[in-house]
């Protein structure tokens, strides 16, 4: 709510600064579009007037009406006032008028003694037609039609088609001096003081005095009005006297702002700090801008240096195998399928048979007789002491290299005796302490398939 406040007050302040500077667009001189032109013949009392404000209008022989061999002056107080830029769809005299005004007529002193405050007011909803302006509420034009005069201005100079904007200060004397054009639409009576009969005339000016200034036809007059003009500095002046008060004051009031905040800061830092170490901050402060200028880096600067020459390091690359210890992956693979190395045992399992379990296997193929049937009689090993348990690492039983009984010639002619197997009780030994048994595997194992510790044939 505050800032808002703030935006308020510098706006008002703004448009109060530039109060002297924003004006309605006047006509511009010439013959192109959107321009005018007028020129007075003074020795036929005739003007040539060319307008592209509307719809364009174009009279080289217009009627000038004067007073006595002199030009008409009109004299009073604004009441209101309007200046065009243009007048669309206009295609008659009052294309070619550039302001409109109502004034009060009295004489120019009266008007300057006029109180202030008292002046008639009014209230206008269309002035499309300089000379026929509509009210909005009341009927105050008809009820002071002898007191005020309507007048719509056609500047006769350059000058005075760029001085416009004076008329729309309300409520100062003016006077106004011209001819009045004697074209149709327009109200061309005058009494016989060469005053202003009734409302709606059109006059050709070549001066009007306003207490604003005067604009002239040849903008040479003692008090010429000049837009953006004040008092006492008066136009460049004031524009000056902004810069130098303004900008001058803000920039000063920044430095001294700035000042105080140091100070301010420097009194805080010697009591928190004491002055003994503020005075080796100082020092250190000091000593770091002197190794700057001599070109010493510090820490910080070296590292980055050092950070943007080293090529940033390449992160190494993953190994696609993991390592194994004791296996050689080289050597496996520069094996062929004819080589007698290690076959795999089981089809996917991890168990493989060896070149060792080879010859055991072969071993044993010879050693037992093909042609000998084998019975379905439980044997009983004569050892004493049960062999103790391995790993099965062969297709063929390992026990099968020992001498047995079944190896010897078998008389099938004789019955054979099946005994019970006896157990024969075991000196007590020591447990060996349990290996620490390996995860189960998903494949399968022989040892779920048949019974090893029955060996009978």
């Amino acid at each position: 709510m505050a800032g808002r406040k703030v935006q308020v007050a510098l706006l008002t302040t703004l448009l109060l600064l530039m109060s002297g500077c924003i004006y309605a667009d006047t006509p511009e001189w010439g013959t192109g579009d959107g321009q005018i032109k007028v020129t007075i013949d003074s020795s036929s009392n005739t003007a040539d007037i060319q307008s592209k404000m509307g719809e364009g209008y174009s009279n080289d022989n217009v009627p000038l009406i004067e007073c006595e061999n002199s030009t008409i002056k009109v004299t009073g107080l604004i009441i209101s006032s309007q200046v065009y830029s243009e007048h669309p769809l206009d295609d008659s005299i009052q294309s070619a008028m550039g302001a409109a005004v109502i004034i009060h007529k009295m004489s120019y002193s009266e008007a300057e003694n006029f109180e202030e405050g008292t002046a008639g007011r009014v209230s206008i909803k269309d002035w499309t037609y300089p000379t026929k302006p509509s009210e909005a509420v009341g009927s105050k034009l008809s009820e002071n039609e002898d007191d005020w005069a309507i007048v719509g201005i056609i500047p006769g100079y350059e000058n005075i088609a760029e001085g416009l904007n004076v008329l729309e200060h309300w409520h100062q004397p003016i006077q106004i001096t011209g001819y009045l054009a004697d074209e149709s639409g327009l109200n061309t009576d005058v009494d016989d003081n060469c005053k202003l009969d009734g409302q709606g005339h059109g006059m050709v000016v070549t001066n009007i005095k306003t207490a604003e200034g005067v604009v002239s036809k040849n903008g040479e007059a003692d008090e010429e009005y000049s837009i953006g003009d004040t008092d006492f500095f008066g136009a460049w002046g004031f524009i000056l006297f902004f810069l130098v008060a303004g900008v001058g004051g803000g920039v000063g009031l920044f430095i001294l702002s700035t000042m105080v905040i140091r100070q301010g800061a420097r009194a805080t830092a010697e009591t928190l700090l004491g002055r003994e170490g503020f005075a080796k901050a100082i020092q250190m402060k000091k000593d770091l801008r002197k190794s700057k200028k001599e070109g010493l880096e510090s820490a910080s600067e070296r590292t980055e240096k050092a950070r943007k020459q080293s090529p940033p390091q390449k992160k190494p690359k993953k190994e696609e195998v993991s390592s194994i210890a004791g296996f050689n992956l080289d050597s496996v693979l520069s094996s062929s399928d004819s080589d007698d190395g290690p076959t795999q045992f089981g089809g996917g399992s991890s168990v493989v048979v060896t070149e060792e379990a080879k010859e055991m296997s072969n071993t044993a193929t010879t050693q037992i007789p093909t042609s000998t049937p084998m019975p379905t009689s439980n044997v009983v090993s004569s050892q004493s002491e049960p062999a103790p348990v391995t790993h099965f690492s062969a297709t063929a039983p390992t026990r099968a290299t020992q001498p047995t009984r079944a190896s010897e010639p078998i008389d099938t002619k004789r019955p054979v005796k099946r005994r019970r197997a006896v157990k024969r009780s075991a000196a007590p030994q020591h447990e060996p302490e349990p290996e620490p048994r390996a995860p189960k595997q998903s494949s399968p194992s022989i040892a779920d398939d048949e019974e090893f510790s029955d060996f009978s044939f």
